[in-house]
């Protein structure tokens, strides 16, 4: 044994060697196919088994190197997209390798933690493995640059048994529990020595418990009620037509696009109290633009009822994402919604002179997207003369947990999320993103609405069902009766307090366990 704990393998035989990066790919084609567009959520587990088994036998070299590739294979999989949107190689590339890097940690980590003994149980592993994995997803999700909860495992299980613990423990609970299934299952039919216990019974028993973990939430019944009254929302997609950029070079095509659609709307005689526009759905601020303001009065005197929409406010150097309210007969409502994390490359350039080589081709304009201090929630009106506070966020803001959560505390009934997903074309991405609404309806057991301005838009209850969802690169609306809910889930109570748990204790244990094995080695030479 190595001062890391793991088997020191020297020169492997070709054979193993083979099965080894047979299984790394195995791995990673699982986890990819676990998330949307395959979205074969009940492959989550036994990948992440297989991903134990490599790393779970070997030194924290050999460990760390699997791992990546495992992460490699899956994340150039799952943002795909990047490259749709960027049209280079270079930023797909780029951001894929940093996501990469927490994994690798990860693996080196749980490694060099098996000085301990009470990592070497079944039950040790288990925990290990899980609290570090978690810890790993959740300090990725807000460093570099506010991070990026993309793809963290807890996602897969929307449509899974899992999911319904969702309200109880959030992203952390979920993924915490995922990766225990999985280590369970390793240990269950492990052909490794190691493993062995002195009970005849000890892998019948973890395998049963990863089978009652994976099944037992079936029993749990999330709330779908009204606690104040219901909503009656029509989502409209106007479409962008592609190439994108040039559409919106054309001032009013993208606000006209919305606007048709929403007199689509009126005509169909479907009644409703909101109607949600997409991200940028006004493409040029009708504050200032006679065009734009003008197509928008006119589409919601149509319908009738107070709209959100979007747009950007544009400065000499800088610029902000906005959503407002539009009343019939009176205007833009005061009191908007300011985007607070910009996507760093797409939206702004970090170290912009040093950097800037990375930028989307939305970015490259040298104008800067800046974060807005405001928080999460808008009062918006009805047509029934209630005036709702609504938990927003703009595109992106759907994976920051903390974010949608202040809003839940502060009092947010519903769950409204306008984007605008044309770099996306057909990729997968958008779909990806509506999954994290559905999660994130399911945690705070809120209505959520995704509005985006060519696809996927949904309209989603508070148990993560959808009611109406539209295609991509299409014009549509949809319509659906949502209920309100005023409860908090112990998910929006706790906060973030469970993420930075998860991070504290596994950043001491890497840091612990790191120099309890140097300290090992010295003693070992």
């Amino acid at each position: 044994m190595n001062p890391g704990g793991g088997v020191v393998s020297g020169g492997r035989p070709p054979l193993r060697r083979s099965r080894d990066y047979l299984c790394v790919a195995v791995a990673a084609a699982g986890l990819w196919a676990s998330f949307p567009g395959t979205d074969w959520w009940w492959l989550a587990v036994p990948s992440l088994a297989v991903l134990v088994a490599l790393v779970d036998r070997v030194g924290a070299g050999r460990a760390s190197w699997y791992a990546a590739l495992v992460a490699s294979g899956f994340w150039l999989g799952h943002i795909e997209w990047v490259r749709v949107a960027t049209g280079g190689w270079l930023p797909w590339v780029a951001l894929a390798a940093t996501q990469v890097l927490p994994v690798a940690a990860w693996s080196w980590t749980v490694s060099v933690a098996r000085v301990w003994r009470w990592t070497r149980p079944a039950w040790g592993q288990a925990v290990l493995f899980a609290l570090t994995w978690t810890g790993f997803e959740q300090l990725r999700s807000r460093v570099p640059f506010g991070g990026f909860p993309w793809a963290n495992i807890a996602y897969t299980q929307v449509d899974a048994p899992l999911g319904r613990l969702a309200p109880w423990g959030g992203e952390a609970l979920v993924s915490f529990l995922v990766m225990v299934c999985a280590v369970l299952l390793r240990r269950a039919f492990s052909l490794s020595p190691a493993h062995d216990a002195p009970q005849w019974w000890a892998r019948p028993a973890g395998l049963a418990v990863a089978l009652a973990l994976l099944a037992a939430p079936l029993a749990i019944d999330l709330p779908t009620q009204q606690e104040a009254g219901s909503l009656r929302v029509g989502v409209v997609q106007g479409d962008v037509e592609i190439p994108g950029d040039q559409t919106y070079q054309t001032v009013g095509k993208v606000t006209g696009n919305n606007a048709r659609v929403t007199r689509e709307l009126a005509e169909s005689g479907r009644a409703v109290d909101l109607v949600v526009w997409g991200e940028d759905s006004v493409d040029k601020d009708p504050r200032t633009n006679a065009l734009t303001s003008q197509l928008v009065a006119d589409a919601v005197e149509a319908v009738g009822v107070p709209t959100i929409v979007g747009w950007q406010e544009i400065h000499q150097t800088t610029r902000e994402n906005w959503i407002g309210v539009w009343e019939p007969g009176s205007g833009l409502r005061e009191g908007f919604y300011g985007k607070q994390h910009p996507v760093p490359f797409g939206e702004y350039i970090p170290w912009r002179s040093f950097v800037s080589h990375l930028a989307t081709e939305a970015a490259r304009v040298n104008v800067d997207m800046v974060a807005v201090d405001n928080p999460s929630l808008l009062e918006v009106p009805s047509a029934d003369g209630r005036s709702i506070p609504m938990t927003v966020g703009i595109c992106f803001e759907v994976a920051y947990e903390p974010l949608l959560s202040e809003g839940v505390r502060a009092g947010g009934q519903i769950i409204v999320i306008p984007t605008n997903n044309y770099h996306f074309q057909y990729s997968a991405e958008s779909d990806q993103q509506a999954q994290m609404l559905r999660f994130r309806a399911m945690e705070f057991s809120r209505s959520a609405i995704q509005a985006s301005t060519n696809g996927t838009s949904l309209i989603v209850r508070p148990d993560g069902s959808v009611i109406a969802e539209s295609g991509k690169q299409v014009a549509a609306f949809l319509t659906g009766e949502v209920p309100l809910r005023t409860s908090l889930t112990p998910a929006a109570r706790m906060g973030d307090f469970p993420d930075w748990l998860v991070i504290v204790l596994t950043v001491a244990l890497a840091v612990g366990s790191g120099g309890a094995s140097i300290a090992l080695g010295r003693r070992s030479a």
